[in-house]
């Protein structure tokens, strides 16, 4: 599987693109600026967009993408499809920005579902609430997508609506001990790459 990574314009979130040099499909990690997608994966279908949270700066170009792609799947947890049909819940409307979801396919995940993404790579939700009651983390045999619930030597934050401390705690602990065998792909900064 290949994995691009795009920084966005607003917070310098991360949008990833997951592909495969055999397949003419990708799928993605988090929607930011939209313009910037459509470039990288040129004529490849999109199939869908895993969402680690419904935080702003992490969907703001879900309706512009979901134009482009009225049949792509959005993936989010059960609060994050709230998140996503509501511009208070996902923080637009304090970014003068005001978003509300405009597409109809949403799948809500559950803890361990799996998604086979490619003949070879299985996709697996887990659930990691704390930042946001929304998050969810996805991981493969060898990497991990993150969102907000970790990234690399930077503090946790847990002060926004709808973050609870105790839940940060026990997600982090779940994702730290995935981190140990995979590379990990964060909401913000980075990717750390293990030595192998």
């Amino acid at each position: 599987m290949q994995i691009e990574r795009i920084i966005n314009s607003v917070f310098s979130s991360n949008t990833f693109i997951l592909s495969d040099n055999t397949e003419n499909t990708c799928w993605l990690v988090d929607i930011g600026d939209v313009n910037s997608v459509l470039n990288r994966i040129g004529n490849k279908q999109l199939k869908g967009v895993f969402l680690t949270h419904t935080h702003y700066d992490h969907i703001y170009g879900i309706n512009q993408l979901i134009g482009y792609y009225p049949d792509c799947v959005v993936y989010t947890s059960e609060k994050g499809k709230d998140g996503l049909f509501s511009d208070k819940l996902n923080f637009s409307r304090y970014h003068g920005d005001s978003l509300v979801f405009m597409g109809k396919n949403v799948h809500i995940v559950t803890e361990g579902e799996q998604f086979n993404l490619f003949s070879d790579i299985i996709l697996t939700a887990m659930l990691t609430p704390g930042h946001d009651w929304s998050c969810v983390s996805y991981y493969t045999d060898k990497e991990i997508f993150t969102g907000d619930s970790y990234i690399p030597n930077v503090k946790l934050i847990t002060s926004l609506p709808h973050s609870n401390k105790e839940d940060a705690k026990e997600s982090l602990d779940k994702i730290l001990e995935l981190c140990k065998v995979r590379d990990v792909y964060p909401g913000h900064n980075e990717i750390v790459i293990l030595n192998r």
